[in-house]
């Protein structure tokens, strides 16, 4: 099971002598966490992250691990990961040793992020990450402006029915989804009419009778939505 972890304002530890280390030190301190670096080997490394949520310390203290929310061990030193694996169970922080699984506790996911609410996470419970991050990059590559569009119509439609008290696991949400992917599509139409698409997906919904694709309509219409909203579409001629 994959889960995102909030590492705002954490205690991070980073144990290695490697450019892996500074990479891993910057990624985790751009969310948020507050890391140190321990490079017992090259005191350079601790420059090159000048000017970011950082620190850095020749040597590894029983004290800076007992205090740490997470620890990554970069080196693959089997000793030292013995240790540190040892020390996990006693103090109750998340440790990975990357290659080395039996001493890891948690796995580390290839995650691309293609939008402020979109990020995409692939595992392989340590058996691959360079699988993991090709193909990561292929499915975020997938990623295209129809879904944000979807995205962005799901947020603010659960911002719509929380604001009205209204549970947001009976919504339409496929609906919705077909809806706004015709409107791009059309969209796309109007922009560049000889370019080539695929039909939108119907998703096995038929939009009920005054559903039209022009700038005001935005919502798909079901009797949900029609209560919800307070509106009263007309009823076709044929329905009547």
């Amino acid at each position: 099971m994959m889960i995102s972890l909030d590492l705002k304002d954490r205690t991070v530890l980073v144990i290695g002598s490697s450019s892996e280390a500074i990479s891993r030190s910057k990624t985790l301190s751009h969310e948020g966490a507050k890391v140190t670096l321990v490079s017992t080997s090259d005191p350079a490394l601790g420059i090159q992250l000048e000017g970011i949520n950082f620190s850095y310390q020749p040597r590894l203290r029983v004290r800076d691990v007992k205090g740490a929310f997470l620890v990554i061990a970069t080196d693959r030193n089997k000793a030292m990961n013995e240790w540190l694996f040892k020390k996990s169970r006693k103090f109750g922080f998340l440790l990975n040793t990357l290659d080395e699984k039996p001493t890891s506790n948690f796995y580390h996911v290839a995650a691309r992020r293609v939008d402020p609410h979109i990020e995409i996470a692939v595992s392989t419970n340590g058996a691959s990450p360079a699988f993991a991050s090709r193909l990561s990059n292929r499915l975020a590559n997938q990623v295209g402006i129809e879904d944000i569009a979807v995205l962005d119509a799901f947020i603010s439609t659960r911002r719509l029915l929380k604001s009205k008290g209204r549970s947001t696991f009976d919504f339409d949400w496929t609906g919705l989804e077909n809806h706004v992917r015709i409107r791009q599509c059309a969209k796309t139409e109007l922009a560049y009419p000889n370019f080539q698409h695929e039909q939108a997906p119907s998703f096995g919904l038929v939009f009920a009778p005054g559903v039209k694709l022009d700038d005001d309509e935005t919502w798909p219409i079901t009797p949900f939505t029609n209560n919800l909203l307070g509106i009263r579409m007309p009823r076709s001629k044929s329905n009547s």
